[in-house]
């Protein structure tokens, strides 16, 4: 793809990952990691009833958003698309979610809503407008996001009744536990269940999103260069089936995980190397 360029097109699904938000204490620093790692530019976006909050651009074209953070903690948050918010959401609470952030309207964006799942990780419905745009599966973009919860077959079981997954079983239960979801042929997300060795009392359910990596940089470059700018380590580089992966925090403790898919090697999880706590 040509930078500058138009993005391409494809149909959204109900249930695909239609957009990625930082909630973060401390939005300059991490917008300078951001840019610096990914080269990320930013526009200020102002709305009556979202409030302010800032579109990272990637090339032009939108990849993220970045929101102050009420309370005290850095997370990012995934969003699933739906064409009909109020009823999706409903479905969910039907299914054992709780809303967290009620209905709002972002203009040029579209409805959103945040539940919390079942499984204990907070997710985000997102009704696109006609407008929305996400540019995804390039260098400093989503790449691949996955569950990594205690709750796995609580998790299985409510995202294939809310949007009519199929799945796929890697590994055991209780040990490399892993499921791929799929509309149609598509693959669009993964769960991974904690291994219990790592769990403690303060262990919580979260998403896990992969951001890409230019092959001509590599994932060691990125991981190196984000330590640089202020992020820390959480797994060092090593080889998956979608490549070569390491998991960072960026400066205000977000967890993320960077990915070079050039490098696409023998199956394996982040989470199944990341000690979930600090």
């Amino acid at each position: 793809m040509t930078p500058g360029s138009s993005p391409p097109q494809w149909d959204l699904y109900p249930g695909m990952p239609c957009w990625i938000e930082l909630i973060t204490t401390d939005a300059e620093r991490a917008c300078e990691f951001y840019a610096g790692l990914f080269g990320w530019e930013y526009r200020l976006h102002r709305d009556p009833e979202a409030g302010e909050h800032l579109i990272a651009l990637h090339d032009g074209f939108p990849v993220a958003s970045i929101r102050a953070a009420s309370g005290e903690h850095s997370v990012w948050r995934l969003y699933l698309a739906t064409g009909d918010s109020a009823a999706t959401a409903e479905e969910a609470t039907r299914l054992g979610a709780a809303i967290t952030v009620p209905r709002n309207h972002v203009s040029g964006l579209g409805t959103k809503v945040v539940l919390m799942g079942p499984s204990d990780a907070e997710f985000g419905l997102l009704e696109p407008e006609e407008g929305w745009q996400f540019d995804v599966g390039l260098p400093g973009t989503l790449m691949w996001a996955e569950l990594v919860t205690i709750k796995a077959q609580t998790a299985d079981v409510f995202f294939q009744e809310l949007f009519g997954y199929d799945h796929e079983q890697f590994g055991t239960e209780g040990r490399s536990d892993y499921s791929v979801w799929y509309l149609g042929e598509e693959s669009v997300l993964a769960r991974v269940s904690m291994i219990r060795e790592f769990i403690s009392a303060h262990t919580r359910p979260h998403w896990l999103l992969y951001l890409g990596v230019d092959r001509a940089r590599g994932t060691d470059e990125v991981v190196r260069e984000a330590i640089g700018l202020g992020g820390r380590v959480r797994v060092d580089p090593y080889d998956s089936s979608i490549g070569r992966v390491a998991v960072l925090r960026d400066p205000t403790g977000a967890r993320f995980a960077v990915v070079d898919p050039s490098q696409a090697g023998n199956f394996g999880t982040a989470a199944n190397f990341d000690p979930y706590d600090d």
